[in-house]
C-alpha cells in the first residue's frame, strides 16, 4: 500500500535535514536500509561480496577508503552502487546525504526503536505554555514552534463531545447528553470550570462498559479475532469467550502488561484462574485448515509460525515473517532467534488441524454457566456416592462369593457378549465392506481373500455362534442393545474349515449393533490375530469411531511396530487418554489380543492382554473432556481391519473378533486364550456373576454419563497448555516443517540476541518468562507499540505510522521525544490504559479544531505535526453502530455468541465456499446488537463491513486500511441495514412540533450538532420533494417502509414517513455523519 503521508513527512523532516546536523536514524539509515542493506545487511547468506553495512565495524574501512562515495556516484554500471539491475538507484538528494555522512566522519546509532526505554524524558518548555492542558501538549507545541506553526483554535464543545464520546465507546452522544453537556458548561466560562466538565465527561465515558466494547476491536484485529477458522472450509468457531474476555479486560481497566501475560501466559501463572487461561486463546485463534490428506505436522508448524508473527507484529511492532526461510534483510534478526522464538509457542498437544464437527481443537478450556457448574457439581456429588455405594457392594459380594463357590458346581459361561464375528461362515448382509459401501448387498466372501488358520493353538470361535451372532446383529443395532443370554458359550460343534481374513489396510469389515464406546461404558474386545508385517505406521486392527483423518473420534486399537496402542480420543492428541505397549508383540504367530477399558474416564482403565496375560504399556495421554464419541457424518460402526482415510491392518489376518459390554476378568481372559476352565476368583464372580454387583456397577456407570453430559453441554474454547516435555524446536530449511538441517539446527528458548536485553535469569524459560521479558520496564519495544497503537486510536495516524513495523523499514516517529515520554509514563504509572486515553482527549492537542487552512494544508496534509485536530472517517463498526443508535433499534446486550445482521442478495457463505454452512440470519433484536457481536467469517466478511474497509482478520493487522469508493455511498444508501436504521430514526422525530424540528432532530442524533441554515433549507427542500412524491406513489412508500424485520409502530401517514426516511438516508451519507472532526 502506498502511503500518503510520506512526502509529508519528508518535507517537514527534511526541512530540518538543512539546519541541523546530519542524523543517522533520521537522515542515513533510511538511506541504507531501502537502498543497500538487501545485498549488504543482516541477511548472511544473502550478502554480497562479504560487506555489511548495518555495522560500523564491518563497513568503516570501505567508508574510509573512499570506495562508498566513488561507487554511489560512478558512471560505470559495472561500479555503480546500487547495481542497475537491482532497480534501486540514489537520488541525488540521497547522495548528498551519503557524502556529508561520509565527510563528518561516518558516526552509526543504535536504531530508535532498540535503543532501551530512557528513564526519564526531558519535558520541553515551549513558548506558550498556557495552552497546553497535558504535558503531551508541551511535546507537540515545542514541535511547532520549532516548525514556526501554531495550533488550532479549541474545537467547538460539541464538536469535541461528538469526538471524544465516539472514539471513547464508538457511538454518537445522545441529544440528552449534549443538553447535559452544554447546561454544565453555562453560566461560568472560565477555563477552570470548562475542563472541569471536560474532565466529568471523560470519566464518565471510560466508565461506561461501551469504553471495552469499542476499544477491543483495534485489538482484535491485531489478534486476528474471527468467529470462522478460515481456509477452505471456513468452518465456525467458538472462540467468542475470548472477545468477550478483552472487552471485560478493557473495561476494567487491566494493566497492560497484565493484559499481555494473561494472554501470553496465563496458563502458566500460579493458581491460575478460568480468565487467566482464556486469555491464552490469543495464541489459538488463528486460521486453522481440516483440508482431507493434510499433514498434521505441516500446519501445527504454520500454526506456531502464526503465533510468532502476530506476537512479532502485535507485541513488539516488527515483521518477523521473512525470518522464518532466512536471516531479515533490515533487522538484525537472524533466522535462528527465529526459531528460538518459536520455540516457546511450540510446546502444546495440538494436531494441527481440526475437524469436520463441532469439537474443539485441544488443548481447550471449558467455560461452564452458573447452572452449568451448579449441574456438574451435583452429578460429581451423585458420582462420588456411586462409588462409594460400589465399593460397598464389593465388599459384600465378598461374603457372597464366599457361598457361591461353595456350593456351585460349574463357572457359566462368559456374560455380555456384545458380538462375535468369525471367518468360518458366510456373511449375511448386516456385515459389509465398508471401502465399498454401494455394493454393500454383496457377501465378504466375494470379495477380500480367506486364508486357512494352521499352528494356532488359541481356542477358535466356534462358527454356530459366529453365524448367530451374525444373523442377530441387525436387531441388536435396531434395538441398541444385547440380548440377555448372548453368552461365550460352547453350542453344539459345526464342522466347517477354521479360516481367517486377510487384509490389505484398505477393506475393512463393517459391522452393526456395537453401541458407541463411550467414555463411560466399559467393554471389551478380543481379537486373533497374526501380525505379519512390521509396519512403522500406525495401523487400524479394529476402531469404533466417528470422523475422518482430520479428527478421528471415539476408541481404536492399533498396531505400529508391534507396539499396540488402545485410544480413547474426543480430539487427539489433547483431549484423550491412551496407552501403548512398552514391549512389541511376537510377530509371524497367532495371538489372541485383548482391550479392556472399566468406564473411568482415565487412561488407567484401558488396559492390554496378551493371550490372557497382562501387558505392560506407557501412559500417552490422560485428559479427557465431554463425550469421546461425536456424532459426525462418517462412520460410528465397528470396524475391522481398515478406516476411511486411514492406514489398516494391511498383511494382518484375523481369525475372530469378539465384542463385550463390560471389561472382562484375567480369568476369563486366560479361559479364551486357552482354553483352560475359568478360575473362579472373586473378580470374576463379582463382574459376571453377583447380581447385587453388576446392578451396582450399572448405576456407577449410568453416574459417569450423566456427568460427561453435563459437560458435554458446556461452551469450550481452545487455549494454551503447557505440554509436560517442551517438544524439540529447530531451524527448518526454508521454513519447511519437514527439513530440519540436522541435531546442529535444535534451538533454546531464547529471545532476540540484539536488543540490549538478555532473557532475565531468574524467568523460567517458558512462555512466562518471555512475558516478564516483554513486560520489563527495559524492553524497548513493548511500551513504545502499545502507546503508539492507542495514539492511533484517537488521531487520524499514530506516532509512527508503521505501526506494524518498528523496524528499519518502518517510519520514523513523527515526535520521537513524545512517543518516549509517554511510552516512559505509561510504564511508570502502572501500564494503565484509562489513564492515557485520559490524557490524550483532555488535551489541548485533541481538543484542536479540525478545519484546516491553506499555508497548513500544504506544510502539513497529513496533520502529522499536530496542528490541528485530528478528522477522519469512522470505522465500519462505528458507522453501522452509529445508525442504530441514533435511530434508537440498537440492542445493547453484552457479550455472548455471534450474531447474523443482514446480507445481501443470496447466501453469500455458500456461494463463496460450497463447503460452508447456510448463512442463518438472526431474528428480532439480535439484529440490531453492535457490529462488535456480528458473525466474522473470515472467507466471507460481511460486505458492508468490508466495503467500509473492514479486516478479513486472516492474520494481525494493526492499521486498516482508508479507501473512499461510490460502493461505500451505495451501502450507505442500500443496505437493509441502514435503510431500516433510516426508517427507525425518521419515525423517533416524527413527534417533534414541525418538520425544521424533525430535521434538526434527525440531523442532531447523526451528526452531534444542529444543521445550519444552508444544510437545514437543503434538507427541508429535499423532504417537501419526496412527500410530493411519496403522495403519489403510496405503494413505493409502503415498500420503503416494509425493508427491514422491525415493524412501523407509529401512525404517521406513510408517505410523510416515507419522505422523512428519504431525508434521514442522505444525512447518513453526510461527511457530518460519517467522518470525525
Amino acid at each position: 500500500m502506498v502511503r500518503p503521508f510520506i512526502f509529508a513527512a519528508v518535507v517537514f523532516q527534511s526541512t530540518l535535514c538543512l539546519a541541523e546536523d546530519l542524523d543517522f536514524n533520521r537522515d542515513v539509515r533510511p538511506v541504507l536500509s531501502d537502498k543497500c542493506y538487501y545485498c549488504h545487511g543482516p541477511d548472511e547468506e544473502n550478502r554480497e561480496a562479504g560487506l555489511r553495512l548495518d555495522v560500523r565495524e564491518e563497513a568503516i574501512d570501505l567508508i574510509e577508503s573512499g570506495e562508498l562515495v566513488d561507487r554511489i556516484l560512478s558512471d560505470d554500471e559495472d561500479l555503480l552502487m546500487p547495481p542497475p539491475h537491482s532497480k534501486l538507484s540514489l537520488s541525488e538528494k540521497e547522495k548528498q546525504t551519503l557524502q556529508r555522512w561520509v565527510d563528518e566522519g561516518a558516526a552509526y546509532a543504535e536504531h530508535w526503536s532498540f535503543m532501551p526505554l530512557p528513564e526519564s524524558v526531558t519535558v520541553p518548555n515551549p513558548e506558550e505554555p498556557e495552552w497546553c492542558r497535558q504535558t503531551i501538549d508541551r511535546f507537540v507545541l515545542d514541535r511547532l514552534d520549532r516548525e514556526g506553526m501554531l495550533p488550532n483554535r479549541a474545537a467547538d464543545p460539541k464538536r469535541w463531545l461528538r469526538r471524544a464520546t465516539l472514539d471513547l465507546t464508538g457511538l454518537p452522544p445522545t441529544p440528552a447528553e449534549i443538553r447535559e453537556f452544554e447546561d454544565a458548561l453555562a453560566g461560568d466560562d472560565s477555563r477552570r470550570h470548562r475542563d472541569a466538565v471536560y474532565q466529568s465527561v471523560v470519566d464518565r465515558l471510560l466508565q461506561s462498559s461501551r469504553f471495552g466494547q469499542h476499544m477491543a476491536v483495534s485489538w482484535l484485529d491485531a489478534a486476528r479475532y474471527a468467529d470462522s477458522y478460515g481456509y477452505q472450509s471456513d468452518k465456525l468457531n467458538t472462540q467468542w469467550p475470548y472477545r468477550d474476555w478483552v472487552v471485560d479486560a478493557l473495561n476494567e481497566n487491566l494493566p497492560y502488561d497484565d493484559f499481555l501475560t494473561w494472554q501470553l501466559a496465563g496458563d502458566l501463572l500460579p493458581d491460575a484462574t478460568r480468565q487467566q487461561k482464556l486469555a491464552t486463546a490469543f495464541n489459538r485463534i488463528h486460521r486453522l485448515n481440516n483440508e482431507g490428506g493434510a499433514v498434521f505436522e505441516e500446519w501445527r508448524v504454520e500454526n506456531v509460525a502464526d503465533r510468532v508473527h502476530t506476537f512479532g507484529t502485535a507485541v513488539l511492532g516488527l515483521t518477523l515473517e521473512c525470518c522464518r526461510c532466512h536471516d531479515h534483510k533490515y533487522d538484525p534478526i537472524p533466522m535462528r532467534d527465529y526459531y528460538s522464538l518459536s520455540a516457546f509457542f511450540n510446546s502444546i498437544d495440538e494436531s494441527g488441524v481440526y475437524d469436520r464437527t463441532e469439537k474443539v481443537p485441544c488443548p481447550s478450556l471449558l467455560l461452564p454457566t452458573e447452572q452449568q457448574e451448579a449441574a456438574r457439581r451435583e452429578a460429581m456429588e451423585t458420582l462420588r456416592a456411586a462409588e462409594q455405594d460400589y465399593a460397598n457392594v464389593l465388599r459384600q459380594s465378598a461374603q457372597r462369593y464366599e457361598s457361591w463357590k461353595r456350593d456351585s458346581d460349574t463357572v457359566s459361561p462368559i456374560p455380555d457378549l456384545r458380538l462375535a464375528i468369525g471367518f468360518d461362515v458366510d456373511f449375511d448382509k448386516s456385515i459389509k465392506d465398508l471401502y465399498h459401501p454401494s455394493q454393500s448387498d454383496r457377501s465378504w466372501t466375494s470379495m477380500s481373500p480367506l486364508q486357512a488358520v494352521q499352528d494356532c493353538s488359541i481356542p477358535r470361535l466356534d462358527p454356530a455362534l459366529a453365524a448367530d451372532q451374525q444373523r442377530t446383529s441387525k436387531a441388536a443395532e435396531a434395538t441398541g442393545t444385547a440380548s440377555d443370554d448372548q453368552q461365550d458359550a460352547a453350542p453344539e460343534p459345526v464342522a466347517v474349515p477354521r479360516r481367517a481374513i486377510v487384509l490389505d489396510g484398505e477393506r475393512g469389515v463393517t459391522t452393526h449393533g456395537v453401541p458407541a464406546f463411550d467414555r463411560w461404558t466399559p467393554f471389551s474386545v478380543v481379537v486373533t490375530l497374526r501380525d505379519t508385517k512390521r509396519t512403522p505406521h500406525r495401523s487400524v486392527i479394529v476402531h469404533h469411531t466417528r470422523g475422518t483423518d482430520c479428527g478421528y473420534n471415539g476408541w481404536d486399537l492399533t498396531i505400529e511396530n508391534g507396539h499396540l496402542e488402545s485410544r480413547m480420543a474426543r480430539v487427539w492428541p489433547g483431549n484423550a487418554m491412551s496407552v501403548r505397549t512398552i514391549d512389541p508383540i511376537p510377530a509371524g504367530a497367532w495371538h489372541q489380543v485383548t482391550a479392556t477399558y472399566d468406564g473411568s474416564s482415565q487412561a488407567a482403565g484401558l488396559r492390554l492382554y496378551l493371550d490372557g496375560v497382562l501387558l505392560e504399556t506407557d501412559v500417552l495421554r490422560d485428559q479427557v473432556k465431554k463425550r469421546a464419541n461425536v456424532v459426525v457424518d462418517h462412520g460410528g460402526e465397528f470396524v475391522i481391519g481398515q478406516r476411511f482415510r486411514a492406514r489398516g491392518f494391511a498383511g494382518g489376518l484375523i481369525d475372530d473378533v469378539r465384542v463385550y459390554d463390560r471389561a472382562l476378568t484375567e480369568p476369563e481372559m486366560k479361559h479364551l486364550a486357552t482354553g483352560e476352565p475359568i478360575e473362579p476368583t472373586e473378580a470374576y464372580f463379582a463382574a459376571a456373576i453377583d447380581t447385587p454387583a453388576r446392578q451396582s456397577l450399572q448405576t456407577l456407570t449410568d453416574a459417569r454419563k450423566a456427568l460427561v453430559m453435563a459437560e458435554e453441554a458446556m461452551n469450550e474454547i481452545p487455549v494454551m497448555q503447557e505440554m509436560d516435555q517442551a517438544r524439540p524446536a529447530y531451524i527448518l530449511a526454508r521454513g519447511q516443517y519437514d527439513a530440519p538441517k540436522n541435531e546442529d539446527t535444535r534451538v533454546n528458548r531464547d529471545t532476540f540476541s540484539q536488543f540490549g536485553l538478555p532473557f532475565p535469569d531468574q524467568a523460567p524459560r517458558d512462555r512466562l518468562g518471555l512475558a516478564q521479558w516483554v513486560t520489563d520496564s527495559r524492553n524497548p519495544l513493548t511500551a513504545r507499540v502499545a502507546v503508539n497503537r492507542l495514539w492511533g486510536n484517537f488521531f487520524s495516524s499514530p506516532l509512527v505510522t508503521t505501526p506494524e513495523n518498528f523496524g528499519l523499514q518502518g517510519e520514523l516517529p513523527t515526535h520521537p521525544e513524545l512517543l518516549d515520554w509517554l511510552a516512559r509514563d505509561f510504564v511508570d504509572n502502572g501500564w494503565d490504559v484509562k489513564r492515557l486515553c485520559r490524557q490524550i482527549v483532555l488535551s489541548s492537542t485533541y481538543r484542536q479544531d479540525s478545519r484546516v487552512d491553506a499555508d497548513k494544508l500544504q506544510r502539513d496534509p497529513d496533520n502529522l505535526l499536530l496542528a490541528r485536530g485530528p478528522a477522519s472517517r469512522l470505522a465500519a463498526e462505528q458507522i453501522r453502530d452509529l445508525a442504530l443508535a441514533a435511530s434508537e433499534l440498537m440492542n445493547d446486550e453484552q457479550g455472548g455468541p455471534p450474531v447474523s445482521p443482514y446480507q445481501p442478495g443470496g447466501d453469500l457463505w455458500r456461494e463463496s465456499n460450497g463447503m460452508s454452512p447456510p448463512y442463518q440470519q438472526s431474528v428480532g433484536t439480535a439484529l440490531y446488537r453492535r457490529s462488535l457481536y456480528s458473525v466474522w467469517k473470515r472467507t466471507a466478511p460481511l460486505p458492508n463491513m468490508l466495503a467500509l474497509d473492514a479486516t478479513t482478520r486472516e492474520v494481525c493487522t494493526m492499521e486498516r486500511s482508508r479507501t473512499n469508493t461510490p460502493l461505500q455511498a451505495l451501502v450507505l444508501m442500500n443496505d437493509v441495514q441502514f435503510v431500516e436504521a433510516a426508517r427507525a430514526l425518521a419515525e423517533s422525530v416524527m413527534n417533534q412540533n414541525d418538520d425544521p424540528e424533525r430535521v434538526q432532530l434527525a440531523f442532531l442524533k447523526l451528526t452531534g450538532r444542529n444543521a445550519d441554515t444552508n444544510e437545514l433549507e437543503r434538507l427541508l427542500s429535499l423532504l417537501k420533494e419526496e412527500q410530493a412524491y411519496f403522495a403519489d406513489e403510496p405503494e413505493r412508500a409502503a415498500a420503503l417502509l416494509a425493508i427491514g424485520q422491525s415493524t412501523v409502530a407509529s401512525d404517521v401517514p406513510p408517505p410523510q414517513l416515507a419522505a422523512m426516511t428519504v431525508v434521514c438516508q442522505a444525512m447518513m451519507n453526510l461527511d457530518a455523519t460519517v467522518w470525525k472532526r
